[in-house]
């Protein structure tokens, strides 16, 4: 079979080429990666530029070379307690403990059968001796003795100043940073107190510390607020006029919150903290809603009003012939008393009689009355109802109802008279509830109608008090505004 060749190549048989009988088989070297490669390259270099089968000569990829290894970086070994005394975290190395120091505090804190109690004098021992501790040393020293469990101990024993004066003294010396309070306001009204920050970093035990002495604080703040709103109260009751209460202002609520102790939600002991410290705060005697009732009552009775609330009252009384005398007394749950005298006739015929009174101020009061024996019926020109019926010979027993002052009681009257029937004497003894009046009601739900502390929303556009319509005039003038007082308050 014929074949045909390129122009310019040798001839190849299509038979394999066999060995020569004679000719030396080829021969596996074994050396080195450099050898190997070397033997490679010649081999390449010398082989001929056609197919042929040549023996295994070793791998053409030279193998990376092995890699030292990294030796570990030297540091300092800290244990788990150590680390959770740091807050996790690892500090640079501070200055060391001084020993005489510490041996001190040691033999101070531990407790031995010759020294079996923590005294006070250990404490203040072991206060005088960490003041000795150098600045740099001194936190260090305070890690040393939580992991000995000696700041516990320290700490357990402490009363609220010498924790005050520890913390203090951790605070001088950079352990501890102080978060500002606020200035007491009017009447010692308390401000925010100022408590230490409870860094998480710090040793369980200081921090225990620290939120005891920030429960101390604030259970001071309690009671000082305890006193501010006696004072309030005092200084409501001696307010002689509606201007001089309106002086005074509002009372003042007391903001002591759990976020004032300043611990992120993230903090594990945030919830023992503030369960401790709320705890720990007490309740005063006095509530700001009380404060609130007493210048509502003052405000009532400085403008007229009776105040609402329980009432007792007393009334005597005693006639000759058509003269009728009576003197009645009321005195309210809150401590106002209202005394009150007047005189007149009294005439009578048959089941109906007509009373006419007047007081000391000259006012006129008229009643009428309708006598059936063992019952009588009442009304005054005040409103007020009393239904009376009798008890026996000498008493009665009576209920009374005035819508006009929302006034709602009853109470037991003994009577006595001579036998000819000229003379009379009674004791009338009752008690009551008062509520709000129909005006002062409707007036509650108005929204155009300003509190005692309220600025009155005419004053904004400067209306003169000339200008203002009579009714709200007469308004502004129950709440206690004068045309002075209008005047100086629109030019602010």
């Amino acid at each position: 079979m014929s074949r045909i060749d390129a122009p310019g190549s040798s001839p190849l048989s299509p038979e394999p080429t066999l060995p020569e009988p004679d000719a030396p088989a080829p021969q596996l070297r074994v050396g080195t990666t450099a050898s190997r490669r070397t033997s490679v390259s010649e081999s390449s270099a010398s082989a001929p530029s056609r197919n042929e089968l040549r023996a295994y000569d070793g791998p053409t990829v030279p193998s990376s070379a092995p890699r030292a290894s990294t030796p570990h970086a030297d540091g300092p070994a800290v244990s788990a307690r150590e680390l959770a005394a740091m807050g996790g975290r690892l500090r640079s190395p501070s200055a060391p403990v001084p020993e005489d120091v510490y041996a001190s505090v040691r033999s101070h804190l531990t407790r031995s059968l010759s020294n079996p109690f923590l005294t006070g004098s250990d404490l203040k021992a072991t206060h005088d001796a960490l003041g000795s501790v150098p600045r740099e040393s001194y936190r260090a020293t305070l890690e040393r003795m939580d992991r000995d469990g000696l700041l516990s101990a320290y700490v357990s024993r402490m009363d609220a100043s010498s924790r005050q004066a520890f913390l203090e003294q951790a605070a001088s010396n950079g352990v501890l940073s102080l978060r500002a309070g606020s200035s007491p306001g009017p009447l010692g009204m308390p401000g925010r107190p100022e408590t230490f920050v409870n860094d998480p970093k710090l040793p369980l035990a200081l921090r225990d510390a620290v939120n005891a002495h920030a429960t101390d604080t604030g259970r001071a703040s309690v009671v000082a607020y305890d006193a501010y709103l006696q004072r309030y109260g005092d200084a409501v009751a001696q307010a002689g006029s509606l201007q001089a209460l309106r002086a005074l202002g509002p009372p003042q609520a007391l903001d002591l919150r759990e976020t004032s102790l300043g611990l992120s939600w993230s903090d594990p002991q945030r919830a023992r903290y503030e369960s401790e410290w709320k705890a720990g705060l007490g309740r005063p005697q006095y509530s700001l809603v009380q404060a609130y009732e007493a210048v509502t009552a003052r405000a009532l009775v400085l403008s007229g009003e009776r105040p609402a609330g329980a009432f007792v009252s007393a009334e005597a009384s005693a006639s000759h012939d058509l003269l009728h005398f009576k003197r009645e007394a009321h005195a309210s749950a809150r401590g106002t008393t209202d005394v009150q005298t007047q005189g007149g006739i009294a005439t009578k015929a048959g089941p109906l009689g007509l009373e006419v009174m007047t007081d000391a101020h000259g006012k006129t009061e008229a009643q009428l009355q309708v006598d059936l024996g063992i019952a009588s019926v009442s009304r005054d020109s005040e409103g007020k109802v009393e239904l009376s019926l009798g008890a026996g010979p000498h008493a009665r027993a009576h209920a009374t109802l005035n819508p006009r002052t929302a006034e709602f009681g009853g109470g037991i009257a003994f009577e006595t008279s001579d036998k000819a029937g000229q003379n009379h004497a009674s004791l009338k003894l009752g008690y009551g509830l008062r509520g709000l009046t129909p005006e002062r009601a409707a007036q509650a739900v108005r929204g155009d109608i300003p509190g005692l502390f309220s600025r009155p929303r005419d004053l904004d556009p400067g209306v003169a008090w000339e200008a203002l319509p009579s009714e709200r005039r007469a308004l502004y003038e129950r709440q206690g505004w004068t045309r002075e007082e209008w005047a100086q308050d629109a030019r602010r």
